[in-house]
């Protein structure tokens, strides 16, 4: 199926103002689609509206605060009139020791990746269902092997890569659930994570551990989600874009 299919579909991307969120939606909607963006922070929301497109809807919406979830599918359908892709994006991370983290850390990082994309998923499902569209996921490499100073992360998108594979299984052949597990993106959240004085030197390690030596740029991830949006005879799937990080870790 060519990418004229994704042509005026609608596609809500959570944490769609930065990063891999924007490199997705700027994809989409070069393709034709039209798209809904959440993000918490409304500066960078609204700086992602100018840059994208002035039909864009931005919400200005936390996935961990899961009460939110169908309110924002709602907001969608009143603009759009329906909702027929969703793509998981929105995350958090910590950089510390499995052994040293704390319960603090694994709710910061799982109320995001794995409950708030949870609620997200199942509040949009009905909608999708409707318009027979899919779901999703971005996971990560981190997510098939264990790194242990990301361990709540990689735990974190190790469930969401199985929630992927329980969806798509459940959900056929209504809806297709496929997921993207990238390597190292150089994305704002590297800062958030490890702070601006170690960035360049943290990047660099990173960067080296990928086989081809370089990082991933957010419309890479894009381009996958949109060939996921619309090859119809895909469900189930974890396509991995990681510069060969997963055989070096």
């Amino acid at each position: 199926m060519g990418y004229e299919a994704i042509e005026n579909r609608v596609v809500l991307i959570t944490g769609g103002s930065t990063g891999i969120g924007y490199g997705i939606a700027k994809t989409f909607i070069e393709a034709g689609a039209k798209v809904a963006i959440t993000g918490r922070d409304k500066d960078n929301l609204e700086k992602a509206k100018e840059s994208l497109s002035s039909d864009v809807l931005s919400i200005n919406a936390d996935v961990a605060q899961v009460e939110l979830a169908s309110s924002t599918v709602d907001s969608v359908i009143n603009k759009y009139g329906k909702l027929d892709i969703l793509v998981n994006n929105a995350g958090e991370a910590i950089q510390k020791p499995f052994s040293k983290s704390t319960i603090e850390d694994f709710d910061f990082v799982f109320n995001t990746n794995v409950r708030g994309l949870f609620a997200q998923t199942q509040a949009s499902i009905p909608e999708i269902k409707k318009n027979q569209g899919n779901i999703i996921v971005i996971g990560s490499s981190l997510g098939m092997r264990p790194m242990p100073m990301y361990g709540v992360y990689s735990a974190s998108k190790a469930a969401v890569i199985m929630f992927t594979q329980l969806w798509a299984k459940d959900l056929a052949p209504d809806i297709r659930v496929n997921s993207i597990s990238p390597g190292g993106v150089d994305t704002p959240l590297w800062e958030k994570v490890i702070g601006k004085e170690k960035k360049e030197e943290t990047l660099g390690f990173v960067r080296d551990r990928h086989l081809l030596k370089k990082l991933g740029n957010p419309e890479e991830i894009g381009r996958a989600a949109l060939y996921l949006a619309t090859e119809d005879w895909l469900t189930g799937s974890n396509i991995v874009i990681d510069g060969g990080l997963f055989y070096s870790i």
